[in-house]
């Protein structure tokens, strides 16, 4: 049901929430959050603005928090190219990780057969130090 407060929040402020939401998920489905993962998710929660009460609850109540996608192709792109490096910050992507990130690529519109070849080209562009804007035009 949530809080009151969360009833009366934007629509932007709720995908915000739940985009972190699914980033947390992804850090610790095998179990253990690494250093790495939790700087990435510092960062990402900042450039949020998420306050740490916020990132609290949401650790907390993670049900509470569904994926909302973005409408635009290039946004669900920078999405999923978020998730992949969720996944690969601490340079070990386990199965469960893959999955998990897969499932969300089709949650954001992808099919399920480019999502191999998608994430296979957002990886070489983390590798190569790409911006963010290049990658998305790379897939």
């Amino acid at each position: 049901m949530g809080t009151i407060a969360q009833r009366f929040e934007s629509g932007e402020q709720s995908a915000q929430k739940g985009l972190f939401n699914n980033l947390v998920m992804l850090a610790r489905v095998d179990g253990k959050v690494e250093p790495e993962e939790i700087a990435l998710l510092t960062r990402i929660a900042r450039s949020l603005s998420l306050t740490s009460e916020q990132v609290k609850e949401i650790i907390e109540h993670p049900d509470q928090y569904p994926m909302i996608p973005p409408v635009g192709l290039d946004e669900r792109k920078e999405r999923f190219i978020q998730f992949v490096k969720m996944i690969s910050v601490d340079g070990v992507i386990n199965k469960d990780e893959d999955k998990l990130a897969s499932k969300y690529g089709v949650a954001l519109g992808f099919h399920h057969e480019e999502i191999r070849d998608t994430e296979a080209l957002i990886l070489k562009g983390l590798r190569k130090g790409l911006s963010v804007d290049e990658i998305v035009a790379s897939i």
